[in-house]
């Protein structure tokens, strides 16, 4: 695996894109890239997910070709082809981005099904979540009102199960398949990437739960929150000291008073 670089300036790891070619299939060429590398590249307003093409990314991924995160390629990248494929038809056929998302959508969610033989359960939560979606314990964080656990997921299952654009993480106050004592990180998320995704995560959390915020601008303040974090900005200062960026060890700090009083008076109350 190849490791993320830092950089002298501010202490913040940069990964290598790591882009290489699957397959070709029909007039598009297939890449698995370092999804990490492109989060960190990416503009406030762009977020890479599972696969992407020109489309998401005009200024990065050129015409014809769709790059699928690495980590996901050998057991979903058929799934992700077949959508993002489905989508780019879609659109030169003159068709809204709503409705060529949702013609992906169910070409991948078909696939999923004949392939996995696991039936969809559209965001209709199982009595007891199967032991098989928890890989591994991650940390537990001490909230004011309860104890967080953090889990890390398998991507595909959730994928198969619940959401078919599940991406990176998620908590139960915006998914009622994810007990709102939890939060899954996707385990397509690169280890140094968790922190980042956790923070995301955390926070909205917390503007759903305690301040009622609804899940759209609860999303769009911690992805902005995210991006800043991503910098070595914003509520980083509150989590770990000097120029190093934030690791698995600063993360109990996120249940302090300090980061989201910063996050309610400068993302939120402004």
């Amino acid at each position: 695996m190849t490791q993320p670089r830092r950089t002298m300036n501010n202490g913040t790891f940069h990964p290598k894109l790591n882009k290489r070619l699957v397959t070709v299939h029909e007039d598009f060429h297939i890449y698995a890239v370092n999804a990490f590398a492109i989060r960190d590249k990416a503009k406030a307003d762009e977020e890479f997910t599972n696969f992407a093409t020109r489309a998401d990314f005009p200024d990065l991924i050129p015409g014809g070709e769709i790059w699928i995160s690495e980590k996901s390629v050998d057991r979903e990248g058929l799934f992700f082809m077949a959508n993002a494929v489905t989508c780019v038809k879609e659109r030169a056929r003159g068709r809204s981005e709503e409705t060529a998302s949702t013609s992906g959508l169910d070409v991948e969610r078909t696939l999923r099904e004949r392939i996995n033989g696991i039936a969809f359960r559209d965001g209709r939560p199982h009595k007891r979540v199967p032991a098989a979606l928890y890989l591994r314990p991650y940390l537990t964080l001490p909230d004011e009102k309860f104890p967080i656990h953090v889990w890390v997921v398998d991507g595909n299952l959730v994928r198969s199960y619940y959401k078919t654009d599940y991406a990176e993480g998620g908590h139960g106050y915006v998914y009622r398949w994810i007990p709102r004592n939890e939060i899954w990180i996707d385990d397509n998320v690169h280890q140094r990437e968790i922190p980042f995704i956790l923070a995301h995560e955390y926070i909205e959390h917390r503007l759903m739960r305690d301040e009622k915020i609804d899940y759209d601008t609860a999303h769009d303040i911690c992805s902005r929150v995210e991006f800043q974090l991503r910098k070595n900005q914003g509520i980083k200062r509150f989590l770990a000291s000097g120029r190093r960026g934030v690791k698995k060890g600063d993360l109990q700090r996120l249940t302090t008073a300090e980061p989201f009083a910063f996050v309610l008076k400068n993302y939120v109350n402004r």
